[in-house]
């Protein structure tokens, strides 16, 4: 469907290419103006954690040093990341523009890769992280097994993140066994009254051992796999969720809208 949509005999206009549309472009050539209004990028963002033993704060630092030489206008910021800061993918790099992720980027690569990418609108592929599993809508990025939840967007607000990616999985329940037919029922709500803002101190608690008892007890895996960011999220961001419940969204975050997956 993809090449078929590019290689069409109808002209096709790069600037409105969507995600893959744009990745097949890059990889199949195309003229230098064609290029250009693809893969330029001039946005990047950054995964964050104050100890990261990846590296994830040094990468930051030399993509704001090693932009400022190349004479482009590229804009670098922190983005909202909830992990360990040990995860072994990491650090990931964002790049919102073509909703895409690179991955285990390197201090010492932040030059070439920013060169490559935002000068000759190439894309480093070995650094892409493109694994469907992992990256929901290209908006958000989440790694069960690494335990790492990264948007691609800055100023996200959490609580938000963490009840787009339930509703977007949570669909998908069978509702074999009790404690995912009526959990995803249970914690649907909890998370819909703290989004607006209608929720009690005492939900974020009941929150927390629903979603525990479904990733105990299911029968399957599911529930522990549709439940992980927010058991994630109330263990490592729990004050950020608290403050949700307390003053609601901050001034100007950003929401994910829901996607229409056909």
């Amino acid at each position: 469907m993809l090449s078929q949509e590019i290689t069409s005999d109808k002209p096709t206009d790069p600037n409105s290419f969507g995600q893959w549309q744009k990745l097949w472009f890059l990889m199949s050539g195309g003229n230098g103006e064609e290029r250009k209004a693809v893969g330029t990028v001039t946005r990047y963002t950054c995964c964050s954690h104050p100890e990261c033993t990846r590296g994830a704060g040094s990468l930051m630092k030399a993509m704001l040093r090693e932009g400022k030489k190349i004479g482009f206008p590229i804009d670098v910021e922190e983005t909202l990341t909830v992990c360990r800061g040990t995860c072994a993918s990491g650090p990931f790099v964002g790049m919102p523009e073509l909703r895409l992720f690179y991955s285990g980027v390197r201090t010492a690569e932040a030059y070439d890769l920013l060169y490559e990418t935002s000068v000759l609108g190439h894309m480093v592929f070995p650094r892409l992280f493109l694994n469907s599993t992992n990256v929901t809508d290209s908006r958000v990025l989440f790694d069960e097994e690494e335990e790492v939840l990264v948007l691609i967007e800055p100023g996200h607000c959490l609580v938000d993140a963490v009840d787009y990616l339930f509703r977007f999985n949570a669909r998908e329940s069978c509702g074999k066994c009790f404690p995912c037919r009526m959990g995803v029922h249970k914690v649907g709500g909890l998370l819909k009254s703290l989004r607006q803002g209608g929720a009690k101190e005492a939900d974020l608690e009941a929150l927390k051992k629903v979603a525990d008892a479904m990733a105990d007890d299911s029968y399957c895996h599911f529930a522990a796999k549709v439940t992980a960011p927010l058991r994630l999220a109330m263990e490592l961001k729990r004050e950020d969720m608290k403050r949700h419940l307390e003053k609601g969204c901050g001034k100007g975050e950003l929401h994910l809208e829901e996607v229409d997956r056909g």
